[in-house]
């Protein structure tokens, strides 16, 4: 029996959070029927006067509980079994497993224990056993526990479930933080957030090829199988991948089969085909699915069916704009905007009006997040250069920086020192100011949070605002972008070979046959580069110097949303 007052919770225990609901309940059990286990604790080492708690926490929490009401004296004395001449590692073990066995942890906290129990050098087969956690349910808390910090406070806060941070974990901690920051994960279910994660990527199952031949990284979660682990180089990928494909065609024909058809985008529609009868020699079919997976259909023959049947029948193609593209090409818009009115103070007033009158229109008072894309992405913009000097001479009015003091990360800053100010701060600063000092911090304010709404798809909405201010505005793209290597390494080869036709390129590149995707996209971004910096450009360079795809319009036009003509 030892004195409560002699005994400390530990600090290695697992469980961080307590709930003081269930404590009360606890202790109200306590006070009716007492303490019905003992508590585990640690014998003091050297001076030590006071016994650490190996297990039983809630029951020390609950009987201080009792205490603080004055129901039980200071010096309580609590029944305890004590282990002597543990080492720390034994007894944060010995803690681990009790509190696994026994509380109901949170995800992030089973996920926590674990990973120490593996730092302290036990086996999984002996997690397994003595925690009675599945292989599996180990393998997804682990998983857990490479979640950005935002994705966590997310799960903990219930904010999102369960599953929707299992789904988060495929993704990089970049796209983890930019998907729980940006966008309401309320309307993404899982098979959206693993889309989000890996679109355009393709898993480590899908690769013809042996695998040691690539030489990039990965992105999968801890133990993550075949079908979880993306490659993150699909360039790298596709090089493997259609060299891989040309020997299987290859080998293919040695075998007999012809003719060999090779689908690429396409759907493999199997109704189009039927067995050879026995006077006719079966072809074979490749089909290259746009996620990298490759089927091979053997001993077919193309019936050429009704081409209208055929396409009524066909699947809905892959979009022309996948997600990050469609985020590339909203960033690009939203700071060539806020560029355009900082040279016409008029609207940026008209602006500051809608947003304080209008608040149904989605328009929030935050910082737009092209600022934050283009501190971390690595394509360029002259407009937020524009724009980034603008903010320089804010910074400079609010007396915060010197000029040699800017900071790189100026969206991040900017947005922590709103933060840390009050309403009296900005009122006593903004009285120093002169007329023409707070008319230019007024309308920058709102400039930099005005932008295109919605990142993750094309804005081709006549109606939003967004186009509206670009139009009147006369913003054109071809004027405030150059297609760079992130924008065209986005594209597939089909895509590149469009590209290289409707600029006039063809004199450099011919038809892109020949080419490997990598070094074609750095070829094709240099001549745009070099093309843009002309003073007078040939009529064929003209055609290359104001090329901008159709989404770059305003309203975007989505090519995938065209109907045809009748």
């Amino acid at each position: 029996m030892i004195p409560l007052n002699q005994i400390k919770p530990s600090k290695n225990n697992p469980r961080k959070s307590f709930d003081d609901h269930t404590i009360a309940g606890l202790a109200a059990s306590i006070k009716t029927d007492g303490l019905l286990q003992n508590l585990v604790v640690a014998k003091p080492k050297g001076k030590a006067k006071t016994y650490t708690i190996i297990s039983g926490e809630r029951r020390f929490r609950a009987l201080s509980l009792l205490v603080a009401n004055e129901d039980l004296p200071k010096d309580f004395d609590v029944p305890v079994k004590i282990e002597d001449g543990l080492t720390d590692e034994e007894m944060h073990r010995i803690a681990t497993i009790e509190n696994i066995q026994r509380e109901n942890l949170s995800p992030l906290e089973e996920a926590a224990a674990v990973v120490g129990l593996l730092q302290d050098h036990m086996s999984l087969d002996d997690i397994v056993a003595q925690t009675g956690l599945s292989l599996s349910t180990i393998k997804r808390r682990l998983a857990l526990s490479a979640l950005c910090d935002e994705a966590k406070a997310a799960l903990n806060n219930k904010e999102i479930t369960l599953s929707q941070a299992e789904a988060l974990t495929v993704g990089t901690q970049k796209q983890q933080v930019d998907l729980i920051t940006q966008r309401n994960l309320s309307h993404f279910d899982v098979d959206d957030i693993k889309e989000y994660m890996t679109d355009d990527k393709a898993c480590l199952s899908h690769a013809l090829f042996d695998t040691k031949l690539y030489k990039g990284t990965f992105s999968s979660d801890l133990f993550g199988d075949d079908d979880t682990t993306f490659f993150d180089d699909m360039d790298a990928f596709w090089t493997l991948q259609n060299e891989a494909i040309q020997i299987r065609e290859y080998e293919l024909s040695l075998d007999g089969f012809a003719p060999i058809e090779i689908i690429e985008r396409g759907y493999f529609s199997d109704w189009q085909y039927s067995q050879p009868e026995e006077d006719e020699t079966g072809g074979a079919v490749i089909h290259v699915m746009p996620s990298g997976e490759v089927e091979i259909h053997k001993n077919l023959i193309n019936r050429k069916l009704d081409e209208k049947a055929v396409e009524l029948a066909e699947a809905k193609p892959r979009a022309t704009y996948s997600k990050p593209i469609c985020e590339y090409i909203a960033m690009h818009k939203s700071i060539a905007v806020q560029a355009a009115l900082l040279e016409n103070p008029r609207i940026a007033k008209e602006l500051a009006i809608v947003q304080m009158l209008s608040r149904s229109n989605g328009i929030k008072l935050d910082l737009h997040n092209c600022l934050s894309y283009f501190d971390e992405e690595e394509s360029q913009s002259n407009s937020f250069e524009t724009i980034k000097t603008s903010i320089i001479s804010v910074l400079a009015t609010f007396k915060i920086l010197d000029s040699d003091e800017i900071p790189y990360l100026i969206y991040s800053f900017f947005n922590n020192y709103r933060n840390s100010v009050t309403s009296l701060d900005y009122y006593i600063i903004l009285k120093t100011l002169s007329n023409e000092e707070l008319e230019n911090m007024h309308s920058l304010l709102t400039i930099l949070c005005f932008g295109q709404l919605q990142s993750d798809r094309l804005d081709t909405n006549e109606e939003s605002l967004f186009n509206r201010v670009a139009q009147d505005l006369k913003v054109d793209m071809s004027e405030c972008w150059i297609p760079d290597e992130p924008f065209l390494k986005r594209r597939n080869m089909s895509q590149l070979k469009e590209i290289i036709s409707e600029s006039k390129l063809s004199h450099l590149f011919g038809t892109g046959d020949g080419y490997k995707k990598g070094k074609l996209v750095k070829s094709m971004a240099d001549n745009f580069k070099r093309i843009r910096s002309l003073e007078k450009p040939s009529a064929n360079e003209q055609k290359a110097y104001d090329w901008t795809p159709e989404a770059f319009q305003f309203p975007a036009i989505d090519p995938d949303k065209i109907m045809p003509s009748e």
